[in-house]
């Protein structure tokens, strides 16, 4: 068992970068990108690169064997992908830049042989399955309700990268738009502009100008039940 803190702090963006760079190889197989805001990018399983995210906000969508597009949110610091099992590489993956951004490509095969001696105890690969498995945990959760809860629930989400204001209260992030929540939602635009004009008239939601904010965080998550902020139960 693993303290959260210890894991976390190593496999974070300067330590993982500090890595990479002690290799002498590091320049041939790590190379540095920015990424204008509103880039679409599909990649398959026949790429051999991973991506680590500098700075900046993506979202990734990719469709389950159900036929259901599924939505999370990629934040700074963090790898976009990294395959634990070779074999296990996702078909196909839809990224949207939702800021201007800078990301790393790296090699596979290079990242393997580096954390193979830096990090034997595979604290990097297991920090990235353990948000693996929260965002698994959102989508789940997400597909037991109906369309309203989907819409408060997906404000719960983006309030993850926004800024606490006051106790109840988090200002989003920028990038939250009708559009944002619609699809992270799977709910139509004209329904979420609905929902969310229902929460500014209740006093929960201010949207009219950004950052938007939430008014009423407690009141949210009585609405579902849930915490998206706290740890999976299980």
């Amino acid at each position: 068992m693993y303290k959260k803190t210890e894991l976390e702090s190593y496999a974070s963006f300067s330590n993982i970068l500090k890595i990479l760079k002690s290799d002498k190889n590091f320049n041939q197989f790590c190379t540095q990108h920015r990424v204008a805001k509103g880039t679409s990018l599909t990649i398959d399983d026949n790429r051999k690169i991973c991506y680590l995210l500098e700075s900046g906000y993506l979202q990734q969508r990719f469709i389950g064997e159900d036929g259901v597009s599924n939505y999370f949110i990629n934040f700074p610091g963090e790898f976009v992908t990294l395959p634990i099992i070779e074999e296990h590489i996702p078909y196909e993956t839809n990224f949207s830049f939702l800021s201007d951004a800078v990301w790393w490509e790296i090699d596979f095969e290079y990242l393997r042989g580096v954390l193979r001696t830096e990090d034997p105890k595979n604290f990097i690969i297991l920090q990235f399955a353990v948000e693996s498995r929260y965002r698994l945990y959102t989508l789940a959760t997400m597909r037991k309700m109906d369309a309203e809860k989907r819409v408060i629930f997906t404000l719960l989400r983006l309030a993850r990268f926004g800024m606490r204001v006051k106790e109840d209260q988090r200002e989003l992030p920028l990038f939250t738009s009708y559009a944002v929540i619609a699809d992270m939602s799977d709910t139509s635009k004209s329904y979420t502009t609905a929902v969310l004009a229902k929460l500014r008239k209740q006093d929960i939601l201010v949207s009219q100008n950004a950052p938007w904010i939430i008014k009423k965080m407690g009141v949210l998550r009585d609405i579902l039940g849930t915490d998206i902020e706290e740890k999976p139960p299980f």
